[in-house]
């Protein structure tokens, strides 16, 4: 008799188990076989460039410097020992004054002494001048015939040598009258030089103001055995004021008279003020004084240079001694290009331009220059009008062929069309006027 043997079957719950194992792994090879294939340009769509054209711009920056309200115009008068410890003053704080008023009155004693001896000793030589041009040549003439005839008494005899005696001494007398003469005028010239010296020295005790303005100080009482410097009267003029200040030497090259500036105060944060650079300094400063409020705000180092800024715009509630931030924006014109067209390779920068003729590309070494949010200068390795890829890719090898975007060209190409139309119809217009 034959056993016959059951064969227990796989129950439907474990069916369900597997047949769920396994569409999940179906559904994650999938997932990586469209990453992958996503990820792999030569298995889908080839990759397009944006093009950008090198063009003449300026970046959005700026430099800043900070500086000190002061007056435009003022005067500092110092105690001056040579001119004598007895003086007195002529104004008073809040007096106001106007350009040549008397200041300071020194004692004029010593001077005007000084000044009337030089007085007579010109008029003294002035008299022997005008005496010896009256009675000094008859005198030498006289003199002169009286050797004349004791010479043609002693020897009359000879002839020849009578003939020739009064012509030889008339030419010594005259010689003699024109030396002395010219000393006489020499005598004359110095006691002249003597006066004009006395009369400087007179005018030096009396100071007045170069400026017309307020006195905002003046000191009475100095100490006249003082080695340092004592102010006896300050001047200012109201309602004209200025920024003073010192910039760097790395500023120097982004900052030029002329230039409009911005100023600020966090006295009154909410307000600015306009202005223009009048002058900076062809010498650096050598003292200390350079690294303090005026300087550099970025606090770099180097060379300082003095620097005033004319205020433009009503000053409003801007007053003496607010220190003050000046902005200075970029004026200069360079080659821009996309920040993002920018790769470095360790101190290196490059970028990708495009050849259109061969549709490649070539990696360039630039120098670059500022920047700002979006666009970088161009110092160096670019010429206007070239083409460089808008954004680098590292993942391109030198003169490699590309696709590019074609509207971007033809938007940048458009675009220098009708900048070049604009100032061709331009200089066409100011030809016909």
């Amino acid at each position: 008799m034959v056993k016959k043997h059951r064969f227990k079957g796989i129950g439907n719950k474990k069916w369900w188990l597997i047949g769920g194992i396994g569409a999940l792994v179906l559904i994650g090879g999938l997932g990586i076989w469209s990453a992958v294939a996503s990820s792999n340009p030569s298995s889908g769509e080839e990759k397009t460039y944006d093009l950008s054209e090198v063009k003449n711009g300026t970046v959005a920056s700026s430099t800043l410097l900070t500086g000190n309200i002061k007056a435009k115009q003022e005067q500092y008068v110092y105690y001056e020992s040579s001119k004598g410890s007895n003086y007195s003053l002529s104004v008073n704080v809040g007096d106001q004054v106007t350009a040549g008023q008397q200041l300071v009155q020194y004692d004029q004693t010593t001077a005007q002494a000084t000044y009337d001896e030089a007085v007579r000793k010109e008029n003294a030589a002035l008299r022997d001048l005008n005496y010896y041009k009256t009675y000094g040549r008859n005198a030498s003439t006289t003199a002169s015939q009286s050797i004349s005839d004791t010479t043609t008494g002693e020897d009359a005899t000879d002839t020849s040598q009578a003939a020739t005696t009064p012509s030889v001494s008339s030419a010594q007398t005259e010689a003699d009258y024109q030396k002395q003469l010219a000393s006489y005028n020499d005598a004359y010239l110095s006691a002249q030089n003597e006066v004009a010296k006395a009369q400087e020295a007179l005018n030096q005790t009396v100071i007045v103001s170069d400026v017309t303005g307020t006195v905002v100080e003046a000191n009475a009482n100095v100490d006249t055995s003082s080695q340092t410097s004592q102010t006896l009267v300050h001047i200012v003029s109201q309602g004209s004021l200025q920024v003073e200040g010192t910039l760097t030497e790395y500023d120097l090259a982004n900052v030029k008279v002329g230039q409009a500036v911005t100023i600020k105060s966090k006295v009154y944060a909410d307000q600015t003020w306009s202005g223009t650079i009048a002058s900076i300094s062809d010498y650096p400063k050598s003292d200390a004084s350079s690294t303090t409020a005026g300087s550099n705000a970025s606090g770099s180092t180097g060379s300082s240079y003095d620097y005033k800024v004319d205020i433009t715009s009503d000053l409003g509630q801007l007053k003496q001694g607010f220190t003050v931030s000046v902005e200075v924006a970029n004026t200069n014109t360079a080659l821009l290009v996309p920040l993002s067209a920018i790769t470095k390779e360790g101190d290196k920068s490059y970028v990708w331009v495009y050849d259109d003729t061969k549709g490649t590309v070539k990696k360039t070494e630039v120098g670059l220059g500022a920047a700002d949010a979006e666009n970088q200068e161009i110092a160096t390795g670019l010429t206007l009008g070239q083409f460089v890829l808008a954004k680098a890719d590292d993942s391109l090898t030198d003169g490699a062929r590309v696709s590019v975007n074609a509207d971007t060209k033809k938007a940048e190409t458009s675009s220098s069309s009708s900048a070049a139309e604009t100032t061709a119809s331009s200089d066409s217009s100011s030809e016909g006027e």
